[in-house]
């Protein structure tokens, strides 16, 4: 199960180690393939399209409900079933972290605001560690549907590592 820990009032924390090579991880994280095996939460469908994986290159993304539950989420905030989101990566230290700036402009009633996720990895014998932060949301309801997003979505990724392990035993 993904660890959650508080960093502060600001952020919030997910880790988990993997057995796998710190390439696999690392272009989970880096392509369209890769994002698209894991990063829509729960009952949502994940779309990229820009990726340029470079300090000041894109990640532009559509998110839609497709789960009752979270159609029903969304429509009790009366919120739009589909996002587009923008953002840039604005760090990269190929192999070992990355930082990804969203532009928070799909809330209804609240101004714009930079969203960072973080994401460091380590070698550590043949097995990788990956470190995910995330931003707070300045709205308490949207942190919890951030947490409850994040859980969903280190789950999936969980399962797209192993994916792409057995399809190497494969090969």
């Amino acid at each position: 199960m993904p660890q959650t820990s508080e960093l502060g009032e600001s952020t919030l924390r997910f880790e988990r180690v993997y057995d796998a090579s710190i390439e696999d991880v690392w272009a989970l994280w880096t392509t369209k393939e890769g994002l698209e095996a894991w990063y829509a939460p729960e009952g949502m469908h994940f779309e990229v399209l820009a990726l340029e994986p470079r300090v000041g290159g894109a990640f532009d993304h559509v998110l839609t409900a497709v789960g009752a539950e979270q159609v029903a989420y969304l429509e009790n905030l009366d919120m739009s079933l589909t996002a587009r989101v923008s953002g840039q990566f604005v760090e990269m230290v190929h192999h070992r972290r990355l930082r990804i700036r969203f532009d928070m402009d799909f809330v209804p009633g609240v101004e714009p605001y930079p969203y960072d996720m973080m994401v460091e990895l380590h070698a550590e014998g043949g097995r990788v560690r990956m470190v995910l932060t995330a931003d707070r949301h300045p709205d308490p309801e949207m942190t919890r549907g951030a947490i409850i997003g994040l859980t969903s979505q280190v789950q999936r990724f969980d399962l797209a590592v192993a994916a792409r392990a057995t399809k190497e035993q494969r090969t």
